[in-house]
Parts: structure tokens; sequence; C-alpha cells
């Protein structure tokens, strides 16, 4: 990628930050995949979208949240909750 490509990359990612609304290239950018990507997520009912004029706009805060979701628990995590039940099993 050349420095000029580089350069509008950043200028991209760095407008992002202050967007609250999204266009499709914004959410491909942010997700990083292809726009036909993000449309093929949105016909899928994965991506949550408005559709005002025909047009695609995304809530930034939503699709942070999409990326957030199906957390997976470490280890440590796990082995903390299953102490407590433990715990908790033997007081009964």
């Amino acid at each position: 990628m050349d420095l000029d490509k580089r350069l509008e990359r950043i200028e991209r990612v760095f407008t992002l930050a202050f967007k609250k609304v999204l266009n499709v290239s914004d959410v491909a950018l942010l997700l990083g995949i292809s726009e036909s990507r993000v449309r093929h997520m949105t016909n899928d009912g994965l991506l949550p979208y408005y559709k005002p004029n025909g047009k695609l706009y995304f809530d930034k805060d939503e699709i942070e949240r999409y990326l957030l979701s199906n957390r997976q628990s470490s280890n440590v995590e796990i082995d903390s909750i299953a102490a407590t039940r433990i715990a908790v099993s033997r007081i009964k």
C-alpha cells in the first residue's frame, strides 16, 4: 500500500472516532471487512441498520455492541464462578 493510501486510511479511521452515524464504507473499515460483506450481513439480519431514502446507515454504538457480543469468559472467570457455586452449595 503506498503512502497516500495509508494516510487516507489513517484519516478515515481518525474521523470515525467523532462520527455517530456511519455509512457502509465506515462500517467496513471499522469491522475490517469488505463493503459487500457489510451489505450481506445486513441482509442476513446480523447488523442493525437504518435505511432512510434507500441508503444504509448504522448507529456507531450499535455496531460496537455487535462487536462485543458473544463474549467468552476466561478460564480464570469460569474457575471463580465454579468455586463460588461449590462454596454456596456446601453452605445449603
